[in-house]
């Protein structure tokens, strides 16, 4: 692979004979294409390949969620990007079909987990948090501790639905000033309650990070990582909702 310092040629993209030429950023690069591409079909190969499709899913929406995005960008890991970075960290975690309770929201480099507990309903999820003097001191001097995470529903109740389903996660801004317990409660908005009745199990991602007066993230939380399974269908099963009683 060779890069252009002088524009020499102007803007190379694509495929010109049997070279390629990207652009990435403000570089241009050129590449020798290959003279034949094998395919491998071994058992380890497609079951990489199929396994790509979620990896890639989950990696997007995790990148989607800005303070994630500028954690895994300055990131010591090496890939290309934030994006880059979060496929290739989770991608040994993942099943053939969805995430596991392996797979993680942010870099490793993350500081103690104050979640000591969480319990979903269709109402929303609700966590428990200990505050104690290390996680004081880890938190000590941000302006603001915000939590975020992203939730895994999969195992649907019905066949023609995707295997598994990601909603982004966002709490408001908590202060962490003293010892003790603390509360912090999501609400679940309409689209939430569709997929947590639809989907017999979820998986729960979620980290507190802290920013600075600017609104930087700073530090983050070793993720709180927790599987559940819904009981919405017994429920409904036991009451059935009706409009009015005979």
């Amino acid at each position: 692979m060779g890069s252009f310092k002088h524009q020499v040629l102007g803007d190379v993209k694509g495929k010109v004979g049997n070279v390629i030429g990207r652009r990435r950023k403000n570089k241009y690069f050129i590449y020798a294409a290959p003279a034949e591409v094998k395919i491998s079909n071994s058992p380890a190969a497609i079951k990489s390949r199929d396994i790509m499709k979620p990896v890639s899913k989950f990696a997007s929406v995790v990148n989607s969620i800005p303070e994630l995005k500028y954690l895994w960008m300055k990131s010591k890991i090496v890939a290309f990007d934030a994006f880059h970075k979060i496929e290739k960290e989770n991608f040994h975690f993942f099943m053939h079909e969805r995430p596991t309770v392996n797979n993680f929201i942010t870099p490793i480099e993350s500081i103690k987990n104050p979640i000591s507990e969480g319990i979903i309903s269709e109402r929303g999820i609700k966590l428990k948090l200990d505050i104690d003097k290390e996680v004081l001191s880890q938190f000590e001097g941000a302006n603001e501790v915000t939590g975020v995470g992203v939730i895994c529903y999969f195992n649907p109740s019905e066949g023609k639905m995707d295997y598994f389903q990601l909603n982004r996660l966002r709490a408001c801004a908590i202060e962490v000033k003293n010892e003790g317990g603390l509360d912090l409660e999501i609400g679940f908005n309409e689209e939430e309650r569709r997929n947590y009745n639809s989907y017999l199990n979820s998986i729960l991602y979620f980290t507190l990070v802290s920013k600075d007066s600017d609104g930087v993230p700073v530090k983050c939380t070793i993720n709180y990582r927790s599987e559940f399974v819904h009981e919405i269908s017994v429920i409904k099963e036991s009451f059935p909702y009706r409009d009015s009683w005979a």
